[in-house]
C-alpha cells in the first residue's frame, strides 16, 4: 500500500534574491509555444519575461517534502515576491520553429504606465472602460440589538455600496441585497460562500460578487448629556434621570452613548470561479450624536448628517476604494454562450459593456471542475484553467459580441475570454 504526506515550507530570501538598491535597466527572455496561435504564444511568452524580471526582484522558496514508500523526497520553486517593478518595453519578438520569443527591458527607474496616471495596460484599452459586473448582496449582522436603530442595515448596506461603486464607469452594477453567500447565517468564515458566489456569477453575467458581515454598530462611551423639554419616553439608548426636580424648568439629565463605532468586513469573490479575492476590514468611530432621536433611517439625508451617520460614511468610503484596489487590474472576462462553427464565436458582452470591433480576447478552459485548495488551510483558491487562444472582435451589438477564433485549437461554449491590452 502507498501512503504519501505532503507539507508546505516557504521562506522569503530577500538579501539572496533582491536587486541593488540603484535604478537599473533589467533585460529577460520570455519563450512560449505557438501551439494556441500567435497572439496567445507572445501574451505567455511576455508573462514569462516579465516573471524572470520579477524573480531577479525578489522571490520566495517554496519547498515540500513528501514520504513515498518509506523514503523521503524534496522538491522545490522559485515564486517572485511580486510582479516586475518598473517601466516595461519590448525591444524584439519573433518566432523561431514553433516557439514564439519576447525581449523585454524593465527600467526599474521610471514607474510604470499605471503609476505615471496614463491608462493601465492590464486593464483598459485607450480611451474608453471595460465595464464589469459587479454584484452586491447581502451583509450579515452579527449583533443585531445594537443596529435596533438601524433595522435596514443588512439590505441597506450593500444597496448603498452598490450606488456608490456604479458612479465609476469601469463598473456594472447590480444590487441584490436579500440574497446571502453564506448558506447558513451561523457560518462564519466567507470561504464557505464560494458555491453561491460561482452560481450568482453563472446566473447574473458577473464577474465579481461583493458580500461582508457587520461585526459591531455598539456604543463604546457614554456621558452625561442636559435635555431640555425633552420626554422620558424615548427608545433612545441610555439612562435617564428621572428623579426629583427632574422636571423643574423644563431641564434634565441624560447619560447616554457619546461614541459609537461601526466595524465591519467586506468580502470580494471571483465570480467565475468562487474564489475570495479579498477579506478586509473597515472601521470607524464616531463621537457626539451616536443615538439620534427619533432613529433616521440607514442611508437617509438626516443619517448621513449626523456624527454617527458621517463616521459610516468614511467607513463605506474605505470600502469602496478597497474593492477598486483589488479589482481594478484583474482583466476584463466574459464567457462564450455560442459556438456558430470552430471559427466564429457569440460571447455574452457587447457595447453597453465597452466592447468595440477590434478588440482581442484571450480564450480560457477550466482543466477541471474541481477548485485548487491550500493545503495547509484548505481554503478554494480558484478552478485551473488553460490557455486555449485568442479571438477577435468582428461585430458588436449592446449585449453581445460576434468574434473570429485565430488559434487552431478547440474552443466550446462555456469557455472564458479575457481582455487582452496592447502591450
Amino acid at each position: 500500500m502507498r501512503f504519501r504526506f505532503r507539507t508546505l515550507l516557504a521562506a522569503a530570501f530577500a538579501a539572496a534574491f533582491v536587486c541593488p538598491v540603484g535604478a537599473e535597466v533589467m533585460r529577460a527572455e520570455g519563450v512560449a509555444s505557438l501551439d494556441n496561435g500567435v497572439a496567445a504564444a507572445r501574451e505567455q511568452a511576455l508573462q514569462d519575461a516579465l516573471k524572470m524580471v520579477a524573480l531577479r526582484q525578489g522571490a520566495r522558496v517554496e519547498a515540500s517534502q513528501g514520504l513515498d514508500y518509506g523514503k523521503s523526497s524534496e522538491s522545490g520553486s522559485l515564486t517572485p515576491l511580486a510582479p516586475a517593478q518598473g517601466a516595461v518595453k519590448v525591444t524584439q519578438e519573433f518566432q523561431q520553429g514553433k516557439l514564439y520569443h519576447v525581449l523585454v527591458e524593465v527600467d526599474t527607474g521610471k514607474p510604470s504606465g499605471a503609476a505615471r496616471g496614463k491608462e493601465p495596460a492590464c486593464a483598459m484599452p485607450p480611451g474608453r472602460s471595460l465595464r464589469r459586473k459587479i454584484v452586491t448582496t447581502y451583509f450579515q449582522v452579527d449583533r443585531p440589538a445594537e443596529a435596533s436603530d438601524m433595522p435596514e442595515l443588512a439590505t441597506g448596506l450593500p444597496t448603498e455600496l452598490s450606488r456608490r461603486l456604479g458612479a465609476n464607469r469601469m463598473y456594472s452594477l447590480l444590487d441584490a441585497n436579500t440574497v446571502s453567500v453564506l448558506p447558513d447565517s451561523r457560518v462564519a468564515e466567507p470561504a464557505a460562500g464560494a458555491e453561491i458566489a460561482r452560481r450568482i456569477g453563472q446566473s447574473e453575467d458577473a464577474q465579481f460578487v461583493v458580500a461582508g458581515r457587520v461585526l459591531a454598530t455598539g456604543a463604546t462611551a457614554k456621558g452625561l448629556r442636559k435635555s431640555l423639554y425633552e420626554s422620558n419616553n424615548t427608545s433612545q439608548q441610555g439612562t435617564f434621570y428621572n428623579g426629583p426636580f427632574a422636571g423643574l424648568f423644563g431641564g434634565g439629565v441624560k447619560y447616554v452613548p457619546t461614541e459609537r463605532q461601526f466595524d465591519a468586513e467586506v468580502w470580494v469573490y471571483d465570480a467565475l470561479t468562487g474564489a475570495l479575492l479579498a477579506r478586509d476590514r473597515v472601521s470607524e468611530l464616531a463621537k457626539g450624536d451616536v443615538t439620534p432621536n427619533p432613529p433616521r433611517p440607514f442611508a437617509s439625508a438626516a443619517f448621513w448628517q449626523s456624527d454617527y451617520g458621517q463616521a459610516v460614511n468614511r467607513a463605506l468610503d474605505q470600502a469602496v476604494s478597497r474593492i477598486g484596489n483589488v479589482i481594478s487590474c484583474i482583466p476584463f472576462s466574459a464567457r462564450i454562450v455560442k459556438l456558430v462553427d470552430a471559427r466564429q464565436v457569440y460571447i455574452n458582452a457587447g457595447s453597453l459593456d465597452g466592447v468595440a470591433v477590434g478588440d482581442k480576447f484571450l480564450v480560457y478552459q477550466r482543466k477541471s471542475a474541481q477548485p485548487v485548495r491550500d493545503l495547509i488551510s484548505g481554503r478554494e483558491l480558484g478552478v485551473p484553467e488553460t490557455l486555449a487562444g485568442d479571438v477577435i472582435i468582428s461585430q458588436v451589438q449592446p449585449n453581445f459580441a460576434v468574434g473570429a477564433v485565430q488559434s487552431q485549437g478547440k474552443v466550446s461554449e462555456g469557455d472564458y475570454v479575457r481582455f487582452m491590452p496592447r502591450r
